[in-house]
């Protein structure tokens, strides 16, 4: 890390553009915003687009100044709002993946009756990143079927969800539809990508490989 940062002050002095990041761009955005980014050097030492919202953390692509120039705040514990500050992204996997060994190894408490106090949410893809399309493993194939302007589901249920609020993290629930939200996939943090939530229905009905659940 420390030979990193030697060579980003040394392209700094070459190039004065060359590290730019949130403070330049004078970006910081609270939760979880697609809008907020900048060109710069990210924390995995690539250079190109990187992020200023709270949610670069778990996705990876923070600018490599984002600790510095958007200091954490707290999380405050209250309504439950996928806006909030401590909002983090849609994370989900494939419903097919043995979704219920996978949920009981998970919560040994867990109990098929449990499964109907959940819902499901339909989402309308907008973007995703070349790395899902590439991703040929085995149990990370479902990735594959993942394509812009489709409409795909996703089941929330226990463990995911939250046992107070009965809702799962990244359901984007409170938006109105026109809002931006992002989603990552499980076993393939750089197959990631963002979609607008359609409605919430009771059961599913996509197809099977467009059907997901929340982790």
């Amino acid at each position: 890390m420390r030979t990193l940062w030697m060579v980003l002050c040394a392209l700094a002095r070459l190039w004065p553009g060359a590290l730019a990041g949130c403070a330049e761009a004078g970006r910081c955005c609270p939760g979880r915003d697609p809008a907020c980014f900048a060109r710069g050097w990210r924390l995995d030492r690539v250079y190109g687009t990187c992020f200023c919202d709270q949610a670069c953390r778990l996705t990876g692509d923070c600018c490599f100044d984002y600790a510095r120039a958007c200091p954490a705040r707290p999380c405050f514990v209250g309504e439950w709002s996928p806006w909030s500050g401590c909002a983090v992204p849609a994370f989900i996997t494939s419903s097919a993946f043995n979704k219920k060994r996978t949920i009981q190894a998970a919560s040994p408490q867990w109990s098929t009756h449990t499964e109907d106090a959940g819902y499901c949410m339909e989402f309308r893809t907008e973007s995703l990143t070349p790395h899902c399309a590439l991703d040929n493993r085995p149990l990370t194939r479902w990735m594959q079927y993942l394509r812009e302007g489709y409409t795909v589901c996703v089941d929330c249920q226990p463990p995911a969800m939250n046992s107070v609020s009965l809702r799962c993290s990244g359901d984007g629930l409170d938006s109105d539809g026109n809002q931006t939200l992002r989603w990552q996939a499980i076993g393939n943090p750089r197959c990631q990508g963002t979609w607008k939530k359609v409605r919430r229905v009771e059961q599913c009905s996509c197809p099977e490989v467009h059907r997901f659940i929340f982790i």
